[in-house]
């Protein structure tokens, strides 16, 4: 991980003794590079999850898409850097991508401009986008929660 990178792994103790949250959040520069750096280190802790695979890949694949909107579209920031965060409680996985910037559409082409139909086809997914920054919050999409889903 990057050296700007803040780590803070976490379990939280309920009251029966047992862990009910895990958190880790990360600060990374809006750099194309930081993509990479989140996806191995969040795939590191989705793998404890017990999630199915293709659950997890999709909510890896909305996060890093999601990364990638925070440096691509966050116009005159006021921080250069992209803030995640991971939670697990009480099984329920919460991924939150947030940005510092006000939100400008990037370069159009034909096979531009899909980045938050793809998440919100891969994860239950809501934006808010503010003038002091956009955030993206991904769950698992309930479509996919439940025996056999």
């Amino acid at each position: 991980m990057s050296a700007t990178e803040r780590m803070r792994a976490r379990p939280a103790i309920d009251g029966d003794g047992a862990a009910a949250i895990l958190r880790k959040e990360w600060r990374l520069p809006s750099t194309e590079l930081s993509v990479c750096s989140l996806r191995h280190g969040l795939r590191s802790f989705l793998d404890d999850t017990g999630l199915p695979p293709d659950e997890l890949h999709d909510l890896l694949l909305a996060a890093c898409e999601a990364a990638t909107n925070a440096i691509e579209h966050a116009q005159h920031p006021s921080e250069p850097y992209f803030d995640v965060l991971f939670e697990v409680e009480d099984g329920q996985v919460t991924i939150v991508v947030r940005d510092h910037g006000q939100w400008r559409d990037g370069p159009s082409g034909p096979h531009r401009g899909r980045g938050l139909m793809m998440m919100a086809a891969l994860a239950d997914t809501t934006v808010s986008s503010l003038p002091q920054g956009t955030t993206v919050t991904i769950r698992p999409s309930a479509a996919g929660a439940g025996p056999g889903g």
